[in-house]
């Protein structure tokens, strides 16, 4: 170091005194600044804390949003089921409609087939009415052929025994 000094001319107690100077004025800068800078330091600490604050919240807030995930999670999930469940009202909403559908094609195709029925027994009623008119005019025929028929054995059988009775006056006066 000495040969350094040497080279430069600078005897040891001047670099001394510049060497001081030096840390003095460094030692100067460094308080002038804390002093000066002081505020700003606090500011600095208050800003620190308030940052640490924020990240509490932040955490918080963070905390918050992974449950509001999870709730619209669970909700998403609830929608889902819901629309699942409106789905499957609706398609047997429809299968109830379609069977609803064929009931009604069913009675009226039973109501047509009744309406049919009921003029085919009108059709039959009406039938029977006049088998029934032609039924008592045949038995009031059969009844008065019956008579005529009684009439006419009567009279046969007066016939017979007046046949009888002449027979047996013949064969008397022949015999």
């Amino acid at each position: 170091m000495e040969k350094i000094l040497a080279q430069l001319n600078i005897d040891a107690m001047v670099f001394g005194a510049i060497v001081a100077s030096i840390v003095l004025a460094f030692v100067l800068v460094v308080v002038i600044f804390s002093v000066r800078y002081k505020g700003q330091y606090e500011k600095i600490a208050d800003l620190g804390e308030r940052l640490k604050e924020r990240e509490e919240k932040i955490l918080l807030l963070e905390e918050s949003l992974r449950e509001v995930q999870i709730l619209n999670a669970t909700q998403l999930q609830e929608i889902g089921q819901y629309q699942d469940l409106e789905a499957r009202y609706k398609a047997e909403k429809a299968k109830v409609e379609e069977q609803l559908a064929l009931a009604k094609e069913r009675i009226d195709t039973q109501r047509e087939k009744i309406a049919d029925l009921e003029a085919k027994k009108a059709e039959l009623e009406a039938h029977l009415h006049n088998t029934r008119e032609n039924l008592a005019k045949a038995n009031e025929e059969i009844e008065n052929v019956r008579k005529r028929n009684e009439f006419w054995v009567e009279q046969l059988s007066e016939l017979r025994t007046k046949y009888e009775a002449i027979k047996s006056k013949l064969r008397k006066y022949e015999g």
